[in-house]
Parts: structure tokens; sequence; C-alpha cells
């Protein structure tokens, strides 16, 4: 094979550097050029140097995902430059760790049960990408952080996944039209925010997380006590008791003052979701007319 073939980068946690050393051999089997950090750094060569300059220079990415290539701050770089440059990025899945928001919309192969079917897949896959050039992708759809393009992907992962993104996409399209700004914010957990601009900045009236157990909508009566009427504790225990019609499970007085929580599940039906959205009016209706 010549030397400037364009090679495959594969990103690993270094306790999955026996299956990478594996992959690497399988897709040398079938043609193409790996490169695995184990083997392919020159003695005496700065490392994090070698690296860079090896995603910068690959025809595409695999990164080989499990729980500890999930949290290992290496593979989230090279994957993300790998993003940023518009590298052709693939996935071997290993096991059942969520995919992090990065790369929520790129092509994975599951290895979680029989290998010789899932690397023939992921040679099919990486034999119908260019490794010369550039996916076109435009950078917005690869961000690292949550947005409109990523969140609700991200959450399908979740338990009861296809559900709670349609309710949290709801409640979403209803907040652009009700509320007077959306954000989105934390990498390991996505969540959006629903705000109302009141007072000297502004306050959260609704949440939507992305908890990796239970997907959950959250109404911060913590912050609401900071402007009327909400200072007063019997309009939070208002705002308190209408949530309790929406579960079973009847919150705590004390989360008056603290952080309601509610399971997506909960508002599965449209007159929950009714429900909720007239509680969050009610509460926006107030603090712009206080």
């Amino acid at each position: 094979m010549q030397p400037d073939t364009p090679y495959i980068f594969i990103s690993h946690s270094s306790e999955d550097r026996d299956f990478a050393v594996k992959l690497a051999e399988g897709l040398t089997a079938a043609g193409f050029r790996p490169w695995v950090d184990v083997d392919a750094i020159p003695d005496g060569s700065s490392w994090a140097r070698e690296i860079e300059k090896a995603v910068t220079h690959c025809g595409a990415l695999v990164v080989v995902m499990s729980k500890p290539a999930r949290e290992s701050e290496w593979v989230e770089r090279e994957t993300l430059l790998a993003l940023e440059l518009h590298k052709p990025v693939l996935i071997a899945r290993l096991d059942d760790t969520l995919l992090p928001i990065s790369l929520i919309n790129r092509q994975a192969t599951d290895f979680r049960k029989k290998y010789d079917p899932a690397i023939k897949r992921l040679i099919t896959a990486l034999g119908k990408v260019s490794l010369d050039k550039p996916t076109g992708v435009e950078p917005a759809k690869l961000s690292p952080t949550p947005n409109s393009l990523n969140y609700f992907t991200y959450m399908e992962q979740l338990p009861n996944g296809v559900e709670n993104a349609r309710i949290a996409r709801i409640l979403f399209d209803w907040a652009k039209d009700n509320t007077d700004s959306l954000t989105f914010s934390g990498r390991s957990e996505p969540v959006f925010h629903a705000h109302v601009w009141v007072g000297a900045g502004g306050v959260v009236v609704f949440s939507v997380r992305s908890f990796s157990k239970q997907p959950s909508v959250q109404v911060p009566l913590q912050y609401l006590m900071s402007f009327p009427p909400y200072d007063a504790q019997d309009r939070r225990m208002g705002v308190l008791a209408a949530l309790n019609q929406l579960t079973s499970t009847p919150l705590e007085d004390t989360r008056a003052d603290r952080l309601p929580t509610l399971p997506l599940t909960n508002l599965a039906t449209d007159a929950a979701l009714d429900s909720f959205k007239a509680i969050i009016s009610e509460i926006v209706k107030n603090l712009r007319g206080a």
C-alpha cells in the first residue's frame, strides 16, 4: 500500500486497546490503512502533537465508543477535531453507553454482539465515504454542545426515548411561541430552558432535562421565589398543587422552595400536556403582569 494512501484514524480509550488493534487488523485485511496510536507514534515524538497531526491528515476517523471512551478527554478531543475538520466520522459501538451529543447523528456500527458481522458492516460503511476530501457537512450540525439540531435525537437514546423526545419537542415548540427565549446547556446531560425576561434580567420558567435514567421536566420555584408574585409562598404552593395533579406520587411541600421535577412520561397524554402548558402560561402571565 502506498504511504500517501488516505488512512483511517482509530480513536479509542487505552482500556479498549486490544479491540482497537483487532479492528485495525481487520481493516488492513480489507485493504484500508488504519492508524492506531499504540504503534504509529515514533519514539521520542511529542505524543499530543503527533495525535493532532494524525487526526488532521487522516481520511476518516473511527471512534471506538465504550464507557471508558465516553469518559476519555483524549477521545473527545480527537473526535471533535475530526468533526471540526469535516472528516468522515464513524462509530464502533462496544456497549450501551450513550453516544455523546457531538456524535448523535453519525453512523454507528453495533459491535455489542457478534464481531464478524459488525466489522463487515463497518467496512461496507467505510467503502461508501470519501477518504480524500471533507464530507461538506455544515459545522452547525456537528456542535459538541446541545442545540435544536441534536438535542431531541440525543433524547431518543434514553429510556422511553421516542416518546420522551416527542413530548420534549412539543414543549419546545410551544415555548418558542409563549416564552421569551430558549437556551441549551449541559453536555453530559443536555437540557433546554425556557426563559421569561423579567426584573433586571430573566428567569427560567421550566426546563426539560435528559437525565439518563428518567428524562424529566422541572419548574424552578427556587428561582421564581425572587420575583413577585411568586415571592409569596402561597403562590408557589399553588403551582406545586397544580403540578401534583399530573403525578400519582405527590411532590413534598418543601419542593415549593426548591425544584419540582416530574418525569416526562407524566405528560404523555394531550390532556396532561395541556395542563402543564396551562401551569406555565399562568406563571408567565403573572411574572409579566407583576
